[in-house]
């Protein structure tokens, strides 16, 4: 017969069968239906022979009658479920609730009526420590919303300061400040939204002190909280949370203070500092130097701030040498390809060797052919020439289609029927 560590693979199993018994009709359990027989005919597409076999189910002890019949209690067939249902009612205790946890919580997601789901809330007290811990993330989150009532203050500050699942912390912090209950906790270990909200309870004193609070919703909070934050962040010490706060509440006489610290060591420190300058200083100079920047984070941060700008295609080639290492060569990619068309197009037959980004090149040269080629404007004669010196590198009717697509060759085709 078979068996599963996970009973929610039943669920599979009931998707398979019916699959493969399509929905004939016609077909009936055997006097005496084997295991398997049984098993199968409870999934039929057939809802006679579904119906039929919960009635064997309802009174068999093997262990996947259960499993079987919790399926059948959502069948889309009425009689079926309602049989099921009886069935299930009948024989379900603690233990057997505890062992069917995860296929209920797969279950009651069909959106069929509510009736999986009181099943479960009415079991909840009895099975609460299993039901938190789900491996489902969404029955887990549920049971969570479910329980409020039935978790001590102390457990809900442990659950809302430590679970890996910020979204159970924010359920189970936002349940303890409904109640003005562990301010001070929550904001120091809750989630940010948790932190956020526990900063306005607290007030415009406390807030000073989350200014630069590695979250941006709490530094975002403390900002609108205390008057002129700018003033605050010119004074405090040097930190990633300090620096993207001035550069979220300052102005540009302040990105002298920003540009300094482009040459920290700490890539949190260089990559706050250009996101800042990219808000309150964007044409600064001192920005672009660090398209080479060993941390790809801060040349990530790099390109949105130069992403818009006339930053020359002759300074940005050079880093596309196999020199440089992948993510700075993706970083000049990026901005040529932004340039114009033509040097999108040229950017992409110059990376056609490079073993790291010749796959996005090979993309964007076919997207580029869809949707760009037509377009009206003109590369110059030295880039139209070294468009045409790379075409070799691709397959011959690609290389066709670019040839066709340069100005100069429609030029001569429209020429010569002159």
């Amino acid at each position: 017969m078979i068996e599963f560590e996970d009973v929610r693979q039943w669920v599979e199993y009931d998707l398979a069968v019916r699959r493969e018994s399509g929905y004939r009709r016609g077909r009936r359990l055997s006097r005496r239906p084997s295991r398997e027989e049984l098993a199968e005919a409870a999934c039929d597409g057939d809802g006679y022979l579904r119906e039929a076999a919960v009635e064997r189910l309802a009174v068999s002890t093997d262990p996947e009658a259960l499993p079987l019949l919790l399926i059948r209690c959502v069948d889309w067939v009425r009689p079926v479920r309602e049989r099921a249902r009886s069935a299930v009612l009948s024989n379900l205790d603690a233990t057997t609730v505890r062992a069917m946890l995860p296929l209920i919580g797969i279950l009651r997601r069909r959106l069929l009526d509510d009736w999986m789901t009181t099943l479960l809330r009415d079991a909840l007290p009895s099975v609460l420590d299993d039901a938190l811990a789900l491996d489902d993330r969404e029955t887990r989150r549920w049971a969570h919303r479910e329980a409020l009532g039935l978790l001590s203050r102390e457990r809900l500050l442990k659950i809302a300061s430590t679970h890996p699942d910020f979204v159970v912390r924010m359920i189970c912090g936002d349940a303890l400040l409904d109640r003005g209950e562990c301010v001070e906790e929550l904001l120091a270990a809750g989630a940010p939204k948790v932190r956020m909200r526990a900063l306005t309870l607290l007030g415009p004193d406390v807030a000073v002190a989350h200014l630069a609070d590695r979250s941006s919703a709490v530094r975002a909070m403390a900002q609108v909280l205390v008057p002129d934050p700018a003033a605050h962040y010119r004074t405090l010490p040097v930190s990633f949370g300090a620096l993207a706060g001035l550069g979220e509440t300052g102005t540009a006489a302040d990105a002298p203070l920003l540009e300094r610290h482009l040459a920290d060591e700490r890539p949190r420190i260089r990559r706050a500092a250009v996101r800042g300058l990219r808000r309150i200083a964007p044409e600064s100079a001192a920005v672009q130097p660090l398209l080479t920047d060993p941390s790809p984070a801060v040349t990530r941060e790099v390109v949105a701030f130069l992403r818009g700008r006339s930053a020359a295609p002759a300074t940005l080639r050079p880093l596309l040498s196999p020199a440089h290492p992948p993510h700075t060569r993706r970083a000049a990619a990026a901005l040529l390809r932004d340039h114009d068309p033509w040097h999108r197009l040229h950017t992409n037959l110059t990376l056609l060797r490079d073993p790291d980004l010749a796959p996005a090149a090979h993309s964007d040269i076919h997207t580029w052919l869809q949707h760009t080629a037509a377009t009206y404007t003109t590369p110059s004669p030295t880039l139209a020439a070294e468009i045409e010196a790379h075409l070799d590198r691709l397959p011959p009717e690609t290389a066709r289609q670019l040839r066709f697509a340069l100005p100069n060759r429609r030029a001569g085709r429209v020429n010569s029927r002159d």
